[in-house]
Parts: structure tokens; C-alpha cells; sequence
């Protein structure tokens, strides 16, 4: 398994996520702005992957850091403090 990750095989797999990330995001869009200024209804993926805004999901699965772009995660042990201290708060 390990001879066939080669750099070909690294490429192949970021477009096949990237691919999956533009099919996931044209089911959900309804109306995209193309980099000539022009407005597309209901757009393919393949129109999305053209567009500028998405060039930037070839490399990473988020755009920037900031909590809008990044989403909220799961963070199991923030969750445990967060029912501790609840828990303590209702037996005072």
C-alpha cells in the first residue's frame, strides 16, 4: 500500500476530495458569481470549481481560520467541563 502513495496518487486524491467538496456545495447553492461578473442559476460543480472563491478548497478544507469560515468542532473534553460545571451550579 505504501509503494502506491506516490505524488500522482497525492494529486489524484486532493481532486477527488476537491471534486466531492464542489458536488457538496453545488447541491446547496443557488445563485454563484462567476469571475467574469456574470450570475449562474443553480450552478454545476464543474462552474464551480471555476469560479475564483473556490480555487482556494484545491489546498485545504477551509478558506481561513476565523470561526465562520472554520465551524464549530466537537471538542469532547471542553464538553465534560461544560456538564461539570453545570451539574455543580445546579447542586449549589
Amino acid at each position: 500500500m505504501l509503494e502506491k502513495r506516490t505524488k500522482l496518487w497525492r494529486r489524484e486524491q486532493g481532486f477527488r476530495v476537491f471534486k466531492k467538496r464542489m458536488i457538496y456545495y453545488a447541491s446547496f447553492d443557488s445563485q454563484v458569481t462567476m469571475i467574469d461578473g456574470q450570475l449562474v442559476e443553480h450552478p454545476h460543480w464543474f462552474e464551480l470549481a471555476k469560479s475564483h472563491w473556490t480555487q482556494v478548497y484545491k489546498s485545504t478544507g477551509t478558506p481561513c481560520s476565523c470561526m465562520l469560515c472554520q465551524g464549530e468542532r466537537y471538542n469532547r473534553l471542553e464538553y465534560k467541563r461544560e456538564t461539570r460545571r453545570i451539574l455543580r451550579e445546579t447542586m449549589e
